[in-house]
Formats: structure tokens, sequence, C-alpha cells
């Protein structure tokens, strides 16, 4: 069959799913010549054998052969109703030996079994049901020449979207529409809600406008069902107009207030209500509610980020399930989002909490709760913990899923579990979330700084896999380490595939190729493209600000400030510390402006000042050389000054030198930070600047007993797709002897244009001529002279440094460009 699954197998296999016990019931033998000596049993009638199938199939069906209901010469309508009464309690295999032995079949014997199926079938995957399924009509079609009836067709929809085979359902549904029957209201709701079950949005969309021209022509009027199908499929793909559509067809139906409608329009609001509101409205009017209703409220509040009074919600409810719970957990991970660490992790440990309480009341563990308790151990990134949660997922016998992996390896690498990460990943087996994992590794070199290493990752799978394997956050990855690294050129490809495969509508890839410009310094194309997204959210203007911050242009930061004023944009956290830090790069004192923006914080915004907020506004009034005001601010603080605040006081002394406050400022930091290298690096340069050589080296020596390394200088350059990187006096790379060569003949020619070492950015007590020595040599110089001599005619040669380029290699650099023309 080459693959497919046809409708009408020519030969029906026989297909049994549930073993009988020693003590089934036997078919009744050829009939005995000799009557028993009490005469034959009197035949029930058929009402009997449907009353006492309800109350015992097993008895009944016994009693039936027995009296000669059930046998050779009996009609189907018997064998029906012992073969339902086996279905209602669960007894697929009985009821398909039943089903199997009757003698005559009609319409309503394999409505019956197809619907057992869909509903009981187990198996793997989708094979089991929908192969019998398939099985079924087609011998209903051939060997009984027997019409499919509308339960029939329900019966064949419902199996396809339980086990999510869209392909036999669009089969199905195409016989569905030559017969007639997918005019009928029954199957309509079938075949939409197959369509939404299975993913099929764009299905789903046409099954939609095929209802709207079955209402128009007056065929069919909205039931609960319907109005419920459609709903569903408005949230989860089919769009927002026609969810409201549907909301104003309830309300003319007189069904808004349907529990089940009631539940639809509330899972559609908490995907796509302006409000939380919208939520809150529905479910208020509802005369009635069910759990499903209230786990509904609470997912709204969740999607909105009000995570209190979900938990509010979750306290109040009368009942719970283990979907409350998966709920609530689930909601825990995706409110971690956009906040600092701290919460972060709080929230990653409440949702732990949540679980433990879920595993003490025994309710049941399914993929989603495992799914969420990963990612919430990931969140709290506790190793002892994520170990801890590990060994019990293997200890319950949790079944593997591509998602509950997929979040395991997520986990491992986020709790500093990386080898135990790519140990799972080896022994991958699920296609579908392939690229989830293959994400999670790449994350994890983005998380430890090692982008080079991120951008083989990608590479090595875009030579495997292709394209195909790039989706929204993939993308979303790569752009962020192209920024990193400053690879302009590959974030340019990346931009056009974006456009070209449809993902650049989605908001979260716009974000992140503006970020990616930014970042690399284009800044003409960040501009661009936010001027021409047509819907821009908090996450866009941050990106638009954080651009212009890079560059160090403060006015034009203030100036997108004031347009989001005008736009009534309302601005978070990080957009405050954007905004504030971007006082200490414009063209005049802009302290005024910083100290209005600080203090609006709480007092028109709600939002408290972190850590970070203090830093900023100290470096922003050291720059201005107010540092009175600044020593002020940190002795009001009411929050104890962190590291963070004294290490921005310190820096901001380089614009303006005041050795007091640096000797204050550098004081409080070895108290804080007594084991942070750069701590040390900074009381060594300091000494240094002072002349006090002895103490500084002193200093340096210390650190070095003590186990701790500066992070080194490094700088890089592209060619060919490939990051090139070099150290000082680095002479690793392959065509070293050629650059060192080339670098010695343009330090010559930019002295003669004027250009002079400045050896005072050499800390170092040494003669002068070493001084200028470690200066042509430093890793900036020697990756700029690489780009020089593989660069082609007028190509822009892109450099980039993982730490602040001292004043020597500006200079340097300057004067490269002109006498090369690069």
């Amino acid at each position: 069959m080459n693959g497919h699954l046809h409708l009408i197998p020519s030969t029906p296999p026989r297909l049994h799913l549930t073993s009988l016990s020693p003590t089934f019931l036997s078919f009744p033998p050829a009939p005995c010549p000799h009557p028993p000596p009490h005469g034959p049993h009197p035949r029930l009638p058929l009402r009997s054998v449907a009353v006492a199938a309800a109350a015992d199939p097993r008895a009944a069906h016994a009693a039936a052969v027995k009296s000669g209901a059930l046998g050779p010469s009996s009609d189907a309508r018997t064998a029906n109703a012992v073969m339902c009464a086996y279905l209602r309690v669960g007894r697929l295999g009985d009821a398909r030996d039943v089903f199997d032995w009757m003698p005559a079949r009609d319409a309503a014997s394999y409505s019956a079994l197809i619907s057992g199926y869909a509903r009981l079938a187990g198996g793997s995957g989708s094979v089991t049901a929908t192969v019998a399924s398939a099985e079924l009509l087609g011998r209903m079609r051939l060997a009984d020449g027997l019409l499919p009836t509308e339960y029939t067709f329900v019966g064949l929809f419902t199996a396809c979207a339980r086990r999510g085979n869209p392909r036999l359902g669009t089969q199905v549904h195409a016989l569905a529409a030559k017969s007639g029957h997918s005019s009928l209201l029954l199957v309509a709701n079938a075949i939409l809600g197959m369509y939404v079950k299975c993913g099929r949005f764009g299905d789903a969309m046409r099954a939609f406008e095929m209802f709207g021209e079955m209402r128009a022509s007056g065929n069919v009027r909205a039931d609960r069902f319907s109005l419920s199908a459609l709903l569903t499929a408005a949230g989860e793909g089919v769009g927002q107009l026609q969810g409201e559509a549907v909301h104003a067809l309830s309300f003319k139906s007189g069904l808004e207030t349907d529990l089940s409608v009631g539940n639809a329009l509330i899972g559609f609001y908490a995907e796509h209500g302006a409000s939380v509101e919208d939520v809150v409205s529905v479910f208020q009017r509802m005369p009635v509610k069910d759990v499903i209703s209230w786990t509904g409220l609470l997912n709204g509040y969740m999607e909105f980020g009000l995570v209190d009074m979900a938990l509010d919600v979750f306290e109040r409810m009368p009942q719970r399930n283990f979907v409350t719970y998966n709920a609530v957990l689930t909601g825990f991970c995706r409110n971690k989002e956009g906040v600092r660490a701290t919460f972060a992790k709080k929230a990653g440990l409440r949702g732990l909490g949540l679980f433990r309480q879920m595993v003490e009341d025994g309710l049941e563990i399914s993929d989603v709760t495992v799914t969420g308790v990963l990612n919430a151990c990931a969140i709290a990134a506790d190793r002892k913990v994520s170990e801890q949660v590990h060994a019990f997922v293997i200890k319950c016998g949790c079944v593997s899923s591509p998602w509950s992996d997929a979040a395991l390896i997520d986990m491992c690498i986020k709790c500093g579990r990386s080898g135990d990460a790519h140990l799972l990943f080896e022994q991958w087996q699920h296609e579908e979330s392939f690229h989830i994992a293959w994400n999670s590794l790449l994350l994890a070199s983005v998380r430890g700084g090692e982008y080079e290493k991120a951008l083989s990752t990608f590479l090595q799978m875009f030579r495997s896999s292709g394209a195909e394997f790039i989706d929204e956050f993939m993308l979303t990855s790569v752009l962020g380490v192209c920024g990193s690294l400053g690879f302009a050129e590959l974030g340019k490809q990346m931009h056009t595939f974006a456009a070209k495969s449809g993902l650049l509508s989605a908001r979260g890839v716009g974000n992140a190729i503006i970020s990616m410009y930014g970042k690399c310094g284009e800044l003409k194309d960040a501009i661009s493209l936010f001027e021409r997204m047509s819907c821009r959210d908090l996450v866009s203007w941050n990106a638009m600000i954080t651009a212009h911050l890079l560059l160090h242009q403060g006015d034009d930061i203030l100036k997108i400030w004031s347009e989001m004023e005008r736009s009534m944009v309302r601005p978070d956290s990080i957009t405050f510390l954007l905004v504030i830090s971007a006082c200490s790069h414009t063209s005049s004192d802009s302290t005024d402006k910083c100290r209005k923006l600080f203090l609006s914080m709480p007092s028109t915004y709600g939002i408290e000042p972190a850590m970070e907020h203090y830093a900023a506004f100290v470096y922003v009034l050291g720059c201005w050389g107010r540092f009175d005001e600044a020593e002020q601010l940190i002795g009001g603080m009411p929050l104890q000054p962190g590291a963070l605040v004294w290490r921005s006081l310190l820096d901001s002394c380089s614009k303006h030198s005041n050795m007091a406050v640096r000797r204050r400022a550098m004081k409080h930091l070895l108290a804080l930070e007594p084991q942070d290298p750069s701590t040390y690096v900074l009381t060594s340069n300091l000494l240094s600047e002072s002349a006090r050589w002895r103490s500084s080296e002193n200093t340096r020596l210390e650190m070095y007993e003590k186990g701790m390394r500066k992070i080194p200088a490094r700088s890089w350059t592209f060619h060919g797709n490939m990051v090139h990187s070099f150290f000082a006096r680095d002479k690793s790379h392959p065509q070293s002897r050629d650059i060192y060569a080339g670098l010695d003949v343009l330090i010559l020619e930019c002295i003669k244009a004027g250009y002079e070492p400045d050896t005072t950015f050499v800390l170092h007590d040494v003669e002068e001529y070493q001084k200028r020595h470690f200066l042509m040599y430093h890793s900036m110089k020697l990756a700029s002279m690489y780009g020089l001599l593989m660069a082609g005619p007028g190509q822009t040669i892109r450099v980039v440094k993982n730490i602040r380029m001292c004043g020597d290699c500006h200079s340097f650099l300057e004067h490269a460009s002109a006498a090369t023309g690069a």
C-alpha cells in the first residue's frame, strides 16, 4: 500500500485488541439434534435482553444464548443490544467477538463498534483505532452492502480525532460529502472537532466557513456541540474575529450560558481576550459552573500574568482535578519570563511544591504534569532537586513522550547537568520534538557564553536536517547568537529566511531581529524593521531602546521614551533600566530628567526600583560629576547596597577622576565580593594608575594564589561563515605569520599618519619600549589585521571584543581605517 492507509482494505484483517479471559462465554455450537428433556428455554424478548444486558452483559449474553434469542436465525437487534452492553462496560474484545459471530448485521452494528473503537481502543499512536475503523467501514460497504449513516461517520471522525489521524479523517470527510452526510449537524460538528483535535486549523477554518454557509441556507442551526467546537478552533488557531463571531452566534441562539459553550468561551478569551475581564465576564454570567469552568478562569489569570489572582481562584475552587493542578504548574513556569532571576527561581520552587502536593494527594500524574514539573525544576535551577525529580520520573514509570523528554533535557542543561543532557540526546527517539532537544543543546552553549559552540551546533543541525527544523524558537535562539557574536552577515541571512518562510510574522522573531541588528551596530536596519512592524509590543520598544543604547545615543532614546508615552505604551522595569542608563550618554547634563524618571517608577507606574535601577542612577550621577548626590542616594537606599551599585560608582569615576570616591567604592566592593577576580583586577589597576607598582603586583599575585583568573581579553572577526578569534600576542591562528607581518607594516603607516601609541594603557611597571610592544599586539589589532587580509574590495570589516576596547586600540583603528580606506 506504499505507506498509505486506504479507506477500504481489500482483505479486512481480523483485529483483536482485548485478550479474552478463560471464562469467556463461547458462542452456541451447532444445534443439538435432540431437545433437552425439559423442553427448550423460552426465547427472551428483545426488551428483556436489553434490560438484562444493561445490568450484567455477560449474564444477559448467556441468557440470550440459552433462550435462543441469540442464535443463527436471530436478527441484528438482539446481538446489537448485547454488543453495546459490552461496550458500555469497556469490554471491547467481547463486543468484537459478538460482532464477528453475528449472522446478520445492520448499519447500527457497524456504527456502534466503530464508536467503541474510537472510545476504548488503546495501542500505539493512531494505528489501532483508525485501522480498525477503516477496516469496518470497508467491510460494511463491500461484505454487507450497507451504506454508512450519520452515526457511522460520527464514530469514524471521533476515532480520527482521538487518535490524531487527519489523513484518514480527510478521506472520511470526502466520503461524507459525497454521500450528503456532511450537511447534517451531527456530522458537521464531528468534522470540525476532528480537524481541531488533529491540529489542522486551516481545514477547521474551511469547516467553519462551511458551517456558516449551512446556517445561512437554513439547513442547520447552532447547537451546544457545534458552538463548543467552533470556539475551540478559534482559540487554538483559527482566529480572534471568528471566535467573536461564534460568541455573537451563541448569544443569539440563547446558548451563551450553556455549560459547555461557556467553558469554550472562557478558553477562547483566555487566549485571545483583550484583558482578563473578558474571561471573568463570561465566568460570572454562567449560571452553572464545573471544575472545567473554574480551571479555565484560573488559566485566564495565568495567561495575563496575574499569578496571585490565579492562586486565589485555586484556593476558592469547590473541586479540583489533576488538570487544575497542571494549569497552576504550567502557569508558574510561564510567568517566570520577564522577571529577575530571584523571582523566576521562586516561581519554579512554587511549582515544585505544588507537584509534591499532587503526589501526596494521589492525583493522576499525566504527561502534562511531568513536563510541567521538569520545567519548574529547570526554572529553580537546583541540581540536587533536578536529580531527585529525574529519579522520581523514572521510578514512577512515567511513559516517555516527545515533550516530557525534551523538558528533561532542558532541565538537565539549566541545572548544570550538560553531560546527562547529551547522553539523553544520544538516545533520542522522538522525531516530532527533535528540534526542541537540539534547541536546548544550542541554548546551553548560549547560557554558558559559548556562542561559537552554539553557532557550530546550529550549522551542524542545518547540514544534517536542512531548514525544516527551524521554527520560531530555534530562529529566535540563532538570532540571539548572531547578535552576541556581532555576526551581522549570518543574522541578515536569518532575516531573509524568516521573511521567506513566513516566520517574520511572529512578533518574537521580529523582536529578535531588531535586537540582533542593534547588537551588531546595524541601527538603520533595526529602525527600518521596527517601523514596518504591524504590531509592536513592549519587547519591541525595549529592543529599539537597547539598539540605540549600545551606540550611546542617549538623546534619541529620550525621544523614543516620549513617543512611548504618547502611544500609551506602559513600560516595565527593563524599560526604566534602559532609559535611566541612557541619561549617561546624552549631549548635555540629563540628571534632572533621570531623577524624574527614577521617582516616577513607584509613584506613577507602581514599579519599585531594584538594585539595577539604583546602580544605573548612581552611574548617571557619577558620569555628570555629581558624586555627592550619588553617595547620598546610596546611603538612602531602602535595601542594602550591593556590589553592582559600588561598581557603578567606581566605573563612573573614569570620566571624572575622583580618587577619594574611587577608594571608598573599592573598599566596599572588596568587602562584598572578595572572591570575584574582577574586583582584584580593578584594585590592581587603581594602584597602577597611582604608580604604586609593588602594591599592584602584590594584589595580582594574591588573586592568582587564591586560584582566581580574570577573563582574558579576546577579539574576533568573521570570514567564510566562521568566527576567527584572537587573544593578545596570540600566534595560534594558521595565518599568524601573515597577520604579524602585515600588522608591523600597518603600524608604521599609521605612525606616519599621526598615530602615537598611548602607553598609559599598559598598567605594568616595565620599560617604555616593552609597553609599546605590549600595545602593538593587542587582540583587537590582530583581529583587525586578519579582517583586512581577507576582505574583498569595499567589504566592511567587523571586529568584536568581549570587554571594553582600550583607548589606544580605538586610536589605532581610526588611523588604520584612514590608511587602508577600509
